[in-house]
């Protein structure tokens, strides 16, 4: 039921920030946790996985038990599947259509890499602690 919630938040937050038609672009400072909640948030933007932090915009480092969701800011669908292309390894996998959000929660410790099977050049890691 808290997964619910906080996915249902996540959503209206999403939503919201969309419906106010900003254009500016998220600055390195941007955390890519979501303050008081266990989520933490990938943008798909410009055909490329953004954790809105500095540096490695590709890799987000995350503690057991949080929920990754990628929204999916680019006009067209995208595919996050969990290991490293063509194939993965089967431990998540999910459409994110244009506008949409995927979530997954981590419960184990580890290095989880990414990338969109349908345009494989978009690739990311998710460390686990």
């Amino acid at each position: 039921m808290a997964l619910l919630r906080t996915a249902l938040a996540l959503a209206a937050t999403i939503a919201f920030t969309a419906a106010c038609g900003s254009s500016a672009p998220a600055t390195a400072t941007t955390p890519a946790a979501v303050p008081g909640s266990s989520t933490a948030l990938v943008l798909t933007s410009s055909f490329a996985f953004d954790t809105q932090k500095a540096g490695d915009k590709t890799a987000l480092e995350v503690t057991k038990g949080t929920t990754v969701a990628w929204s999916n800011k680019d006009g067209t669908t995208h595919h996050v599947t969990s290991g490293t292309p063509p194939t993965g390894d089967g431990k998540f996998d999910g459409t994110v259509a244009a506008g949409a959000t995927f979530s997954f929660t981590f419960n184990d410790a580890g290095t989880f890499k990414y990338f969109c099977s349908i345009h494989t050049t978009m690739t990311g890691t998710i460390t686990v602690k």
